[in-house]
């Protein structure tokens, strides 16, 4: 339970930092994905194969960001690392899928009711704390 605190005080925190000045800073990353090392190491609460295809998942959607000159922010990527730690790889998995639905609702919304174009940016981690918001939510009914 301590978990689902912790991630949700650095999710909104990063998501402040993303919508109002379009950037993350790189030292809350590395202090994201070193506290979800860290709980994972003292805490142990799924495997290792888990831990480490949790951490792999962000890592592939970081090397996506690469390949795609920045499509994808890089920081997404390093944040779904740092989710996947703390969530595992299934969970950390269902969490992408639905971060990437609730950013294409909120992309729709942007379009209809702001008039921005398809190839407006949108900043995704607020996305990723809206998604772990309502995996959460469902998880604990």
């Amino acid at each position: 339970m301590t978990e689902i605190f912790i991630v949700m005080a650095f999710l909104v925190v990063l998501s402040v930092e993303d919508i109002i000045w379009k950037e993350v800073h790189l030292a809350i990353l590395l202090a994201f994905f070193t506290s979800g090392c860290l709980y994972y190491f003292i805490v142990r609460q799924f495997s290792a194969d888990e831990f480490f295809g949790g951490i792999v998942s962000g890592a592939f959607i970081l090397v996506l960001s690469l390949c795609f000159n920045g499509v994808i922010g890089s920081a997404d990527g390093i944040v779904f690392a740092s989710t996947g730690a703390f969530l595992g790889l299934y969970d950390n998995l269902l969490l992408i899928l639905l971060s990437v639905f609730v950013a294409g609702i909120g992309g729709e919304i942007a379009i209809i009711f702001f008039k921005c174009d398809k190839e407006t940016a949108l900043p995704l981690i607020p996305f990723i704390t809206a998604g772990f918001f309502i995996f959460e939510g469902v998880r604990l009914c």
